[in-house]
């Protein structure tokens, strides 16, 4: 059985640093000043994150770069922890969390 197409999906350069601020609670206008670009060119980025992962806010975004950070046995660990569904990825996990509710920024 291949791998599904959604999984092999790897972030940028620019896109694994943007997810690393994140990760790290910067807001978007910290975010512009650390990578030297707009605010709005944060935005866009962030979007594209968004939807290339099937995300719904900035927490899962630092969640999928955590996961991708992490040690291979750690992902494995986690994959195979009790309550987890067997077959689902970290990732698919959390795309299909379809209300997730946030605080306004």
């Amino acid at each position: 059985m291949s791998p599904d197409p959604k999984d092999l999906i790897t972030p940028t350069p620019r896109e694994r640093e943007l997810m690393m601020l994140i990760a790290r609670g910067l807001q978007n206008k910290n975010i512009a000043f650390e990578l030297k670009i707009s605010e709005n060119t944060v935005r866009a980025h962030i979007g594209n994150i968004m939807r290339k992962y099937r995300l719904h806010n900035r927490t899962q975004i630092a969640i999928i770069f955590a996961l991708q950070a992490a040690p291979p046995s750690l992902r494995r660990n986690l994959a195979n922890a009790e309550g987890y569904p067997a077959t689902a990825k970290p990732t698919r996990a959390l795309a299909q969390n379809p209300r997730v509710l946030t605080a306004p920024e």
